[in-house]
């Protein structure tokens, strides 16, 4: 097979996929074993049924955290997840947040946007809420 032909073979292939486009994001789905049950928090919808671009409040626990430099300023990202999904929660300026650590129960309420190719919301406004044993700060296992 001469150069030319590889070249022509090439030249012909389809061109890749499309990327969906932002709207088509979904929260990714959470293990079965991983139980974050909590008690209701007011108007809050399973994180499953959030969608890009919408104000949402949803509740869960605090799976990991981690600072990430985003432009040079320390950002703070967690991950909060419930038995639908997770999301990330991203607080901008901060290297921590008074009270919040893994394993704590939260519910959060803010515009769902996009980060680091997945569903986040940044800077939200947030309460404690307490797990079904009684313990917002019970670690997950």
């Amino acid at each position: 097979m001469s150069v030319l032909s590889r070249r022509r073979e090439r030249a012909v292939a389809p061109p890749p996929p499309a990327a969906p486009p932002p709207a088509a994001h979904v929260a990714s789905p959470l293990p079965a074993a991983e139980d974050v049950s909590l008690l209701p928090a007011a108007e809050a919808v399973p994180i499953a049924e959030m969608r890009w671009r919408e104000r949402a409040r949803v509740a869960g626990r605090v799976r990991s955290m981690r600072i990430q430099p985003w432009g040079g300023v320390p950002t703070l990202e967690c991950t909060l997840v419930d038995a639908t999904g997770g999301v990330a929660v991203v607080f901008l300026g901060r290297r921590e947040v008074a009270g919040i650590h893994p394993g704590t129960c939260l519910a959060i309420e803010g515009m769902v946007g996009e980060h680091n190719g997945r569903l986040a919301i940044l800077n939200p406004t947030y309460d404690f809420v307490t797990s079904q044993a009684g313990s917002p700060d019970r670690p997950v296992s």
